[in-house]
């Protein structure tokens, strides 16, 4: 591949996720708007279904990621092919064995989903999985063969239809009778719909329809066991507060717990994207120096370092923001409020988390990443229930998960400096470094938001007014706090070296000319 096209593919893949994540952030805030909680609780419990969903197929997807290029360099087109139709049966038979298992499962438990969705809604979400797994197995072998362009376009036609459609059959479906999460499924289903229509369109032949097991079947789920281990431990890390919450507290809760989600939600995009431009960048450094660990020890120090003081500012300002924005845009959400101001923090512990699980991956050390996400995963699972049955609230499960990601956060960027070689004691230097501003956030944040004045005043100016002093106040004792930690650090430099699309500026030096 053409370096030019390589940069420019790269760009515009990262662009494309920036922009659909930024699309899907501003749908729940609408839905939200449009929905009551009990509404907007069912989606958010039929999205669980839906990630969840993605998982079927188990390692196969990250199988092919790895196995189809080597056959594609060594010009065998019979054993490229075999691999992907392979790869197709795993696909269909694992999917199809999992929309089995959750359909006898939730319609034998007559639980929460089944009763606000019923058997037409759950068929419905079976189906959507179906066609987005189908979507990534074209997906797969589409960004295998070179074609990154119509990767990218397969997000925005899918996210921008499930979007655009869903929030406008909201009112649409309402006037028939029926609930408006419904247009959110609906919407959602086309949109996927059209995307696989599209992703088989591009293939031209790339991607064979035929599934056929094969001994290569076993293979594609040993080689992308490692990274599919991750995944799915990140995925329910993530979700399993809401799998609890859903369960034990209801659906209308989880609808209230929404706003933690939207939160955190918006408070990692620039953290995930920064750790979505870095990771290639790292593998580039890594391999082009032998497979030295200091070749990019000193970049990923002062990555994690800026990420620990930039993450937490955010935190803090939105923690300090959100009661008011929620009683001017959600007002039916307040009771979610508390939770969510609690999971504000939480996005700085896992900033770290991710870019420290980029650098492990980086240096090939998958088992003690997997084994790190699994246990916190258990853990974060165990911490949850128990504060669910010693009957604390969503507030209460909020802090919880506020715990099980602060110890992600120690726990995994220690590991990845002890794989850049950093001495014991520098990782502990780090660490201080790297936990100091969460803690200021916290501190600085709760302090202003219990003696600013008028916190009892009615009247959204005034709201305003004490929400812009809070912030202002807060944003100067901040900076003054932790500006020492990243003094030297060169941060003008690792901001173009992040080649994130708002900063611009000039390209690092490893970017080809155009």
């Amino acid at each position: 591949m053409h370096p030019r096209k390589l940069v420019r593919d790269s760009v515009g893949f990262a662009v494309t996720q920036y922009v659909v994540r930024v699309a899907l952030m501003l749908r729940g805030i609408i839905a939200m708007r449009l929905l009551d909680p009990l509404s907007y609780g069912a989606w958010n419990a039929l999205t669980l279904l839906l990630d969840y969903g993605a998982l079927a197929p188990l390692s196969t997807q990250q199988g092919l990621d790895q196995a189809v290029p080597p056959r594609i360099v060594a010009g065998d087109p019979l054993r490229l092919e075999r691999i992907k139709r392979a790869g197709l049966f795993n696909i269909v038979v694992l999917t199809a064995l999992f929309a089995a298992g959750s359909l006898s499962y939730l319609v034998g438990s007559h639980g929460r989903i089944l009763g606000f969705w019923g058997v037409r809604g759950l068929l419905a979400a079976l189906v959507c999985i179906a066609l987005i797994n189908l979507s990534f197995y074209y997906l797969t072998l589409l960004r295998s063969h070179g074609n990154i362009g119509a990767v990218s376009m397969w997000f925005i036609l899918q996210g921008g239809i499930g979007t655009a459609l869903g929030l406008s059959l909201i009112p649409v479906v309402e006037a028939w009778g029926y609930d408006g999460a419904w247009g959110l499924l609906v919407g959602w289903l086309a949109g996927t719909a059209a995307g696989v229509i599209y992703a088989q369109l591009q293939s031209h032949g790339a991607a064979p329809l035929g599934p056929r097991p094969s001994r290569d079947s076993a293979l594609l789920l040993r080689v992308g066991l490692p990274m599919y281990l991750y995944t799915a431990s990140s995925v329910v890390l993530r979700s399993v507060d809401r799998l609890i919450i859903l369960r034990f507290l209801g659906t209308q809760k989880l609808g209230y717990y929404s706003l933690s989600v939207i939160v955190l939600g918006l408070l990692l995009y620039l953290p995930d994207a920064i750790a979505y431009v870095l990771y290639p960048h790292f593998l580039r450094r890594y391999h082009a120096e032998g497979n030295r660990p200091e070749a990019i020890r000193e970049q990923v120090e002062r990555s994690l370092q800026v990420l620990a003081v930039a993450v937490p500012a955010l935190c803090g300002l939105t923690f300090l923001a959100a009661r008011d924005g929620a009683m001017l845009l959600l007002p039916r959400y307040l009771p979610g409020i508390s939770a969510a101001r609690v999971m504000c923090f939480a996005a700085g512990a896992i900033a770290l988390a991710n870019l420290s699980s980029v650098v492990l991956m980086t240096l090939g050390r998958h088992r003690a990443l997997v084994v790190a996400a699994g246990f916190f995963t258990v853990a974060g699972a165990a911490v949850d229930y128990t504060v669910v049955r010693l009957g604390r609230d969503i507030t209460g499960v909020a802090w919880a998960t506020l715990g099980t990601f602060t110890a992600s956060g120690v726990v995994l960027p220690w590991l990845a400096l002890r794989g850049l070689q950093v001495p014991f004691l520098g990782r502990i230097r780090w660490l201080l470094r790297f936990f100091l501003p969460l803690a200021a956030s916290l501190a600085l944040a709760f302090a202003l938001d219990r003696l600013m004045p008028w916190a009892a005043r009615p009247g959204a100016g005034v709201r305003l007014v004490r929400v812009a002093l809070n912030m202002g106040t807060f944003a100067a004792l901040y900076l003054l706090a932790c500006f020492p930690l990243v003094r030297g650090l060169g941060l003008r430099q690792l901001l173009m070296e992040f080649n994130l699309p708002w900063l611009g500026g000039r390209r690092s030096p490893e970017t080809p000319d155009a």
